[in-house]
């Protein structure tokens, strides 16, 4: 706040960037006890977020109700891929789009031994992309509404924003920036790190008033783990939450493969999205059997709609 305001920009306005999940939701119970000010809410949808997450985010909408609380609740998407994280995978299988914005776990071809073997992990950019850039994108076109200014036109010199971003004290790496790299007059904060508040505080403060507490996630993210490695987001979860959401994210990992041995990637080595550098379907084989047999056809459903609004894509120009 005060390095917008020593820039002149004395009309700030403060924003949560709602995840949906637990952290984003603790700030979002603050808000609603008055004990943090926002203008705007701002949900992003990813297009690939697990229907409890939507179910939340629902649930949220209602506690705003309950409490009479009247801030602008909002629902933004990526700017050119309004379907999300699964469009942007798509047009990497089916298009000549060389970008894959997902944390991916990577194997090489060990020339000499002919052995796969492990060649690190793709940047997490999805973050990034698909949630803070839309938030900041709807904030300034909100605030434009709100002047009754034109969608292209600029802000006046005094405004500035600041974007409450929900990473908890122990995800303090994910930290990159505190100025916003597509706008000058945006800030990104971390409360939850100023406050040195844990993803475990948290969800044991959501636990006591009754709220929900499952993470945010998309439904195909590397970061999920098992059993053995328990961070509180699972594969498992999805298996039994999200049947079709698993066959979906299993898809996708073959297929990724397919069109990186397809010679026109601009990525050398083969990703995946388990974390043993393994096929989904492989480590999960008997889930994915049963699951195939109960929700093959709707499968196939997704899998030809999506490949017709590609081609359709492709024609379009």
């Amino acid at each position: 706040m005060h390095e917008l305001e020593s820039q002149g920009r004395t009309t700030i306005y403060s924003v949560l960037s709602f995840g949906g999940g637990t952290q984003s939701g603790y700030l979002l119970e603050q808000h609603f006890r008055g004990e943090i000010e926002y203008d705007f809410i701002i949900f992003s949808d990813t297009g690939a977020e697990p229907e409890f997450i939507h179910e939340q985010v629902a649930w949220w909408q209602e506690r705003q109700r309950s409490y009479g609380n009247q801030t602008p609740f909002l629902i933004a998407r990526h700017g050119s891929m309004p379907a999300g994280l699964e469009e942007m995978l798509m047009r990497y299988i089916y298009t000549d789009y060389q970008r894959l914005q997902l944390p991916l776990y990577c194997s090489q071809l060990e020339q000499q031994t002919g052995e796969m073997k492990p060649a690190g992990m793709m940047p997490r950019q999805c973050t990034v992309d698909f949630k803070i850039v839309p938030v900041q994108q709807a904030a300034r076109q909100a605030v434009l509404r709100e002047l009754q200014l034109g969608p292209r036109q600029r802000l006046p010199k005094d405004i500035g924003f600041i974007i409450d971003i929900g990473f908890s004290y122990d995800e303090i790496r994910r930290i990159q920036s505190f100025q916003s790299p597509q706008y000058a007059y945006m800030y990104l904060a971390y409360p939850l790190v100023e406050q040195h508040v844990t993803t475990e505080a948290s969800i044991q403060e959501l636990e006591a008033g009754g709220c929900p507490v499952r993470r945010s996630r998309c439904y195909l993210c590397p970061f999920q783990c098992d059993g053995s490695r328990d961070i509180g987001m699972d594969w498992d979860e999805i298996i039994r939450a999200e049947p079709l959401s698993f066959l979906k994210a299993c898809w996708f990992d073959e297929h990724l493969r397919i069109a990186q041995r397809s010679g026109h990637k601009l990525l050398r080595s083969l990703p995946y999205l388990h974390y043993t550098r393994q096929p989904l379907a492989q480590v999960y084989r008997e889930a994915y059997r049963g699951l195939l047999v109960l929700h093959g056809k709707d499968l196939e459903a997704w899998r030809s709609g999506w490949e017709k609004r590609m081609q359709l894509r492709s024609l379009a120009g």
